[in-house]
């Protein structure tokens, strides 16, 4: 059965004071997770915020502990990136497998 797990997480950095300097800490992050992961991320809030940004992260794996452990992985790559981990949810459900159509 296919597992869907979701990241939200909202980043901390009240020390930047330009979108541009949020921007150098955060997209190297993203393609950290993008590369090393294989994680589909997105940008998703405080985007013309200076000091904190929202952040989505979504994986597919068929293992729900590997899964979790991955995304769990991410989230501690947020500190390791020197930003603050403001809030963090991480949710890992079943999705539905597609309906056998072929005879």
């Amino acid at each position: 059965m296919p597992w869907v797990g979701v990241l939200q997480v909202e980043v901390g950095c009240p020390w930047v004071h330009s979108l541009k300097e949020k921007r150098a800490l955060i997209v190297p992050l993203l393609e950290r997770w993008r590369r090393g992961y294989s994680l589909s991320v997105a940008r998703v809030g405080g985007l013309d915020a200076h000091g904190w940004e929202r952040l989505a992260v979504v994986a597919v794996d068929a293992d729900r502990d590997r899964l979790a452990g991955v995304l769990a992985q991410a989230e501690a790559a947020v500190r390791e990136a020197g930003l603050d981990v403001l809030a963090a949810r991480l949710d890992v459900e079943p999705w539905d497998p597609l309906v056998d159509t072929m005879p």
